[in-house]
């Protein structure tokens, strides 16, 4: 694992996100290729490809949702699930200021040119209640330049949402949510690899009048290590464009259903998860959650044709394995 600190005050973060900041984060969004669509086309990875990579361990992990502090006298046991319909064309969330679709916010970031850009990600279930999950490349370019290389200015925003009429132009109701520890596999920071490790893990510094991250929003459970296919899963994100899409700005949240799919069922090296959802740029992180309220996967890319326009509107997850159970363990460490 890479571990990273974000050792700027958090306030600091919090003031650098002026409004104008975060209109650029979202705009340069759109123009996010070489993450968003980073080998999209590739079956494997180079490493995998000679060999390099070692045996599946066959890892598990599973762990509850976690209601927020508000919520938990409606329901002390785990919500029975439901089936969704499939639904590949998003659709905005009714009321994304309000649970349960307050556990997943917007990420914003600075890279090291100084240009901001933004991604999804989600308040998950983790010691300490302060983690939010998201991809790798929403916090690292996946390069070989390790821990000193992690994204700066992280900052999770619950609930939000444009608002001209606010003094920062947005809403962020439930806080912003800025990072301290970040976590994510080698095989990410090292090789970038979207199959298996285009996934991270921060915990966040709790903002004044607050008390943890799950009180205020609650959490989305997981189960890492149980394959690829999934039925009746919600994806969720804020993207900034979409697959033949005009109406997504990066301020809106919202949500595709159906079924996950392993995207390559013939061949054995490549067990990451497909979803049919035309959500694009901005959606990077955003969770893609059972109706029991558990993360399997969190959108990492999108296929391109050689010109680098979209292909369809599959939208891909690294698989949510070894390396997602090794990523959550270790950030519970830290806590």
């Amino acid at each position: 694992m890479t571990v990273g600190t974000q050792a700027v005050k958090a306030q600091d973060v919090r003031d650098y996100w002026t409004p104008a900041r975060v209109a650029r984060a979202l705009a340069n969004e759109k123009s996010d290729d070489d993450a968003f669509a980073r080998k999209a086309g590739a079956a494997v990875s180079a490493a995998k490809a000679s060999g390099t990579t070692g045996a599946t361990l066959g890892l598990r992990a599973e762990r509850g949702q976690v209601l927020a502090a508000d919520r938990r006298q409606e329901r002390a046991a785990a919500p029975a699930a439901f089936d969704v319909p499939e639904m590949p064309v998003a659709q905005k969330v009714p009321f994304p200021q309000n649970a349960p679709a307050i556990v997943v916010g917007k990420i914003l970031f600075t890279e090291p040119d100084g240009s901001d850009h933004g991604c999804s990600g989600a308040s998950i279930a983790a010691d300490g209640g302060n983690t939010v999950w998201t991809a790798g490349h929403c916090v690292h370019p996946g390069d070989g330049t390790g821990a000193e290389s992690f994204w700066k200015d992280i900052t999770f925003i619950p609930g939000f949402k444009e608002n001209a009429g606010s003094p920062d132009g947005y809403d962020a109701p439930w806080g912003k949510w800025t990072a301290s520890t970040i976590v994510a596999p080698e095989e990410w920071t090292q090789d970038g690899d979207p199959e298996d490790a285009d996934m991270a893990a921060f915990n966040v510094t709790v903002p004044a009048g607050y008390t943890s991250l799950s009180d205020s929003v609650g959490a989305l459970g997981y189960k890492f290590g149980y394959g690829s296919d999934w039925s009746d899963v919600i994806d969720s994100g804020f993207p900034g464009d979409g697959y033949h899409r005009t109406d997504m700005d990066g301020y809106t949240q919202f949500y595709c259903t159906g079924n996950a799919e392993d995207a390559a069922d013939f061949n054995p090296l490549d067990n990451r998860l497909k979803v049919d959802c035309d959500m694009g740029h901005g959606a990077s992180g955003g969770p893609i959650a059972t109706t029991d309220a558990q993360i399997v996967g969190a959108n990492s890319h999108i296929e391109t044709e050689d010109d680098g326009t979209r292909k369809n509107d599959d939208l891909f997850s690294s698989d949510h394995a070894d390396n997602a159970v090794a990523v959550i363990n270790r950030i519970n460490e830290l806590n």
